[in-house]
């Protein structure tokens, strides 16, 4: 088991697989490095893997401070630097992305090869002007009543929320949904609300021109969290993007067809 320090002397764990060209895989809010179960063994074997838990989560240290996206995302600059990594490829799955444009906003993408999000907005809350925001009616009356559900029970939450990420017409794997839900039971509540709450505030719509590497905009085709229409408007405004809809996949379409996923990835990689 291998972990790092922080600039702000916070552990956080990661592991490595494989050689060759690095490639980091970001997880996801109230999840950890274990949700890449399915990708990591089959792109070791082309790449120099990297998966870590972000603060907070997994088993990386639960501080009380820097529990906001800015400061995960000089996370993942510590990470690059601890294991002085060059030309690095990301992919960020849900709030995974969120990081990776909180990391171009402050590093740029001097440093990057290639990037591939995974079923995300660059903004959650909907308003006037934007409508392609979580669930497409994501108000800020909305994400207040969602912080009050988290607040009251995490764990009632997550036996609405957990479900929600897998196919609209449901779950194919009931011991795939088993192990979600109880690996999501593991966080803290804390942590969570905090989280959520930095990431709902970002806003990343004017990012969106400015990322100057290839990037693969991946989304659920039967997502309930975000529309079609969010990752076609990220591909209209990213000069060197591609769009990939993943057909009877939700939210975490890289657990519910991780095959189709890995394939699509080496072949964007190479």
């Amino acid at each position: 088991m291998s972990y790092f320090l922080t600039s702000d002397n916070v552990k956080l764990y990661y592991e490595e697989h494989g050689e060759g060209k690095p490639l980091i895989l970001i997880h996801g809010w109230s999840c950890s490095h274990r949700f890449f179960k399915f990708q990591i063994a089959e792109l070791a074997k082309y790449y120099r893997v990297i998966a870590y838990d972000l603060r907070g989560h997994g088993i990386s240290e639960v501080p009380e401070f820097g529990i906001n996206i800015p400061r995960y995302a000089e996370d993942l600059k510590d990470l690059i630097t601890h294991l002085s990594l060059k030309d690095v490829s990301l992919v960020g799955w849900s709030m995974g992305t969120t990081i990776i444009f909180e990391y171009i906003k402050q590093f740029g993408c001097d440093n990057l090869s290639k990037l591939c999000f995974i079923d995300m907005t660059p903004k959650l809350i909907t308003d006037e002007s934007w409508t392609y925001g979580l669930y497409g009616d994501f108000s800020q009356g909305l994400n207040h009543e969602t912080l009050d559900i988290m607040n009251k029970s995490w764990s009632e939450f997550c036996k609405g929320f957990i479900p929600a990420i897998f196919a609209t017409s449901g779950c194919k794997d009931k011991e795939l949904l088993d192990w979600a839900f109880k690996e999501a039971l593991k966080n803290s509540e804390n942590i969570m609300v905090r989280m959520w709450i930095s990431m709902s505030y970002e806003n990343y719509l004017d990012l969106l021109p400015k990322i100057s590497v290839p990037v693969l905009i991946t989304y659920g085709a039967e997502s309930a969290l975000y529309s079609p229409e969010n990752s076609e408007y990220m591909g209209k405004k990213i000069p060197n993007s591609k769009v990939l809809p993943f057909p009877v996949c939700g939210h975490c379409l890289h657990l519910e067809k991780p095959e189709m996923f890995n394939e699509e990835l080496l072949k964007f990689l190479k």
